[in-house]
């Protein structure tokens, strides 16, 4: 099951990059005085630095981060021990002076990150660092977006995380960017974002390695069964095994108030492995035997399970452990990061594994019918077991990290090398 697994889900590949930039496309390149500047630095310590783009100081002398924002950074890196030009490698999101009408430098565009996104790849590959932090939203923008989705929105929600990328198998360390630093001081330093911003880049370099020994293959983890009698039979290994599980349902509509609405499939894991079911027969019975039980539950968003299951099979979830939606909320109260979704890209470096298939779950109000009988039953199932298996994962180093156990005694559950 493992082998071509997104490749079976048909997710349309948004993280392709071209083989060559499209300079050609962009321009930016003919009017500059150094186009397509090189990275530069060192890298002792095999931390990459990606920065915006090019200033005009940064063209005529054909380097990056040579101006005030340069030696704002360099100044900053100091005083933690960080020497900018041995220590690192530097790098832009774009690699020529992006020109306003007036000779000045301005924000690249979007595509223009795109078109150039191909130079930052090749830096990576040909460079291999341990520790790309990016500096400033369009780093982000190059970087996030090939990794995990285009849109990547806001940069506050993404400063200040160490995500563990499987990709690349390098730690992604996004902070601001010095420009803006001395932006929102009006011309000076502004003492606040500046104390966040070596904090981020401490951080940073006190990550020892790379993330993984060897990148992860959750896709081996993942079962799919369409036989209710065996899917009963392999919950009940779970009951048996007596470990906290993470448990997820996909249903025809968001709320179950219409009585024609109801659920499809569901999925169980314990974070060594993941199974998913049509919700038929056998399997609801054995569920409700182990919902009901003692045995530690997990959800993200438990809301949208407690209600469907009591209203569509009279069954009232026992033991809830954690919610990993509110958990990620009461670690960081920022907006826009308490998806699944993010949360398993932030903490474990996996990329989205459902945008084929949630398209299909969207519907017109929250009590009408969605397209989810239209996804073919086994796309359906491996989404479904992706789902259980990731809250399970997160839900391990969220309660790590919030200081309490899983299942209310000393955890025996081996916890994630990038957890800590």
């Amino acid at each position: 099951m493992s082998e071509g697994f997104f490749q079976f889900l048909d997710i349309p590949r948004k993280t392709v990059v071209p083989l060559v930039p499209r300079c050609s496309q962009c321009g930016l390149y003919r009017s500059c005085r150094s186009p397509k500047m090189p990275p530069s630095g060192q890298g002792k310590k095999k931390v990459l630095l990606v920065g915006e783009g090019p200033a005009l100081n940064e063209d005529r002398e054909g380097l990056q981060f040579v101006g005030d924002s340069g030696q704002l950074l360099e100044r900053i890196l100091r005083e933690i021990s960080v020497d900018m030009r041995r220590d690192c490698y530097v790098t832009n999101s774009i690699i020529c002076f992006a020109r306003d009408r007036e000779d000045k430098g301005r924000t690249p565009t979007d595509k223009e990150i795109g078109h150039c996104r191909p130079n930052l790849v090749k830096t990576i590959e040909e460079l291999q660092p341990e520790v790309i932090i990016t500096l400033g939203a369009s780093a982000v923008k190059s970087l996030i977006g090939w990794l995990w989705k285009e849109d990547v929105g806001p940069i506050g929600r993404w400063v200040g995380w160490q995500i563990p990328s499987q990709k690349l198998n390098s730690w992604i360390c996004p902070t601001w960017h010095p420009a803006y630093l001395l932006r929102t001081g009006k011309g000076r330093e502004n003492d606040v974002l500046r104390l966040l911003i070596k904090q981020h880049l401490q951080t940073a370099f006190d990550l020892d390695g790379r993330p993984w020994e060897k990148a992860p293959d959750y896709a081996s983890l993942l079962k799919c069964i369409l036989d209710p009698v065996e899917a009963a039979l392999e919950i009940e290994k779970f009951i048996e095994a007596g470990k906290p599980i993470a448990f997820d349902l996909e249903c025809e509509g968001l709320k179950p108030d219409n009585p024609d609405l109801q659920i499809v499939s569901c999925s169980v894991s314990d974070g060594r492995s993941s199974i998913a079911f049509p919700w038929h027969g056998r399997a609801i019975k054995a569920m409700k035997h182990l919902l009901e039980s003692g045995l530690p539950k997990i959800g993200f968003n438990q809301k949208y399970e407690q209600r469907w299951l009591r209203a569509k099979s009279g069954i009232k979830v026992q033991s809830w452990s954690l919610d990993g939606m509110l958990a990620a909320h009461v670690l960081d109260s920022r907006p826009g990061i308490c998806s699944l979704e993010f949360q398993a890209f932030v903490l474990l470096g996996q990329e989205p594994w459902g945008d084929e298939i949630k398209h299909y779950l969207k519907s017109d109000g929250p009590n009408e019918r969605n397209r989810i009988r239209e996804v073919p039953l086994p796309k359906l199932l491996l989404y479904n077991a992706m789902d259980s298996l990731m809250e399970c994962k997160v839900a391990r180093i969220q309660a790590k990290r919030l200081g309490t156990k899983l299942n209310g005694t000393e955890s025996s559950l081996r916890q994630e090398r990038v957890a800590v």
